[in-house]
């Protein structure tokens, strides 16, 4: 073996110990960590369940819910579950309880598995439930059914949820739509059993304006759309006039009364430019009203600018805007 392939192994034998040793390291920190926050957990559970024992079920749940937040046991779980039906929390009891019985049969706990599914067997036929009736005219786009600060699924409408007696907050929500929400009192239903029927929810107030300022700006549009071509129907007479006054063939009878000399032929001219200018731009703003009528989802992206022009010399008739 050569003087450097000897230098290369002793080189990589060396970074192979300190890795062995980085890693062991890392594992035995690890182990020390995680002793150190079983034994956290289980000191909150001892100090719970010594609170539940005095009758301070309130602290004695805190303590157990830190504890579980540490560590999931089935024993802590078991103590919590108790600590809720003791505070009349029969749901959250029941829930408990099963997380309990599925995390001993994971732990091969048989004992404490039989002894948390009793629980959860005897609380079940207790339990207040709440179902929802969301009827297909009730499903808007968008629709979020809440029981609380909890998300109800449209997978669990129409089914029944178990939930703690008491005073319990549901709503309904969808953008574009006024909420809606009702508080019941779950200690009161019959039968244990309380029916909560979603109803259809009323377009928002600010849906409502913009439909009501559309219908308006398209009823403008209209008759401003007609004055406008009645404007245009006056030019084109004036215009008509205007070509050969001196020949009383070509009045329009019934209209004006003929007046055949020079004046009254530039009279025409000025009144069929104005007629055309107005009418032209009463038209095109009516239009405009129509068309660009402010919808609930696009209530502010138009701009429009007309304006009419009338010199000696003709009109002008000029439209900007932003679609």
């Amino acid at each position: 073996m050569t003087a450097h392939a000897h230098a290369y192994l002793k080189h990589l034998a060396v970074g192979l110990l300190g890795c062995a040793s980085f890693l062991t390291s890392n594992s035995a920190a690890a182990q020390e960590a995680g002793k150190s926050r079983n034994a956290r957990a289980e000191l909150l559970s001892n100090q719970g369940q010594a609170l539940f024992e005095r009758g301070d079920v309130q602290a004695a749940c805190f303590k157990f819910e830190a504890a579980e937040a540490l560590e999931i046991s089935a024993v802590t779980l078991l103590r919590l579950g108790n600590c809720y039906q003791r505070a009349g929390r029969s749901a959250s009891a029941w829930r408990t309880f099963l997380e309990a019985a599925g995390v001993a049969r994971m732990k091969k706990d048989a004992e404490n598995a039989q002894l948390a599914g009793q629980h959860a067997a005897e609380l079940e036929p207790l339990l207040t439930r709440i179902g929802f009736v969301v009827p297909m005219t009730s499903r808007v786009p968008g629709l979020t059914v809440r029981l609380g600060a909890n998300t109800v699924p449209p997978t669990e409408w129409g089914t029944l949820i178990p939930v703690d007696p008491g005073v319990q907050r549901v709503s309904a929500s969808a953008k574009g739509y006024e909420p809606w929400s009702v508080e019941i009192d779950t200690a009161r239903a019959e039968s244990r059993r309380y029916i909560i029927n979603v109803p259809t929810l009323a377009p928002a107030r600010d849906e409502r304006d913009a439909a009501a300022r559309g219908n308006a700006y398209r009823t403008a549009g209209v008759v401003t759309g007609s004055v406008g071509l009645a404007g245009i129907g006056a030019g084109a007479v004036f215009s008509a006039l205007s070509r050969n006054p001196d020949n009383a063939s070509t009045c329009v009878k019934g209209v004006v009364q003929c007046a055949p000399n020079k004046s009254n032929s530039l009279v025409y001219t000025d009144a069929a430019t104005v007629s055309f200018a107005l009418g032209g731009a009463l038209l095109a703003t009516g239009v405009t009203l129509f068309v660009l009528a402010p919808a609930p989802d696009n209530k502010e992206k138009n701009s429009l600018r007309v304006a009419a022009r009338y010199a000696g010399g003709g009109g002008r008739l000029q439209l900007e805007g932003v679609w």
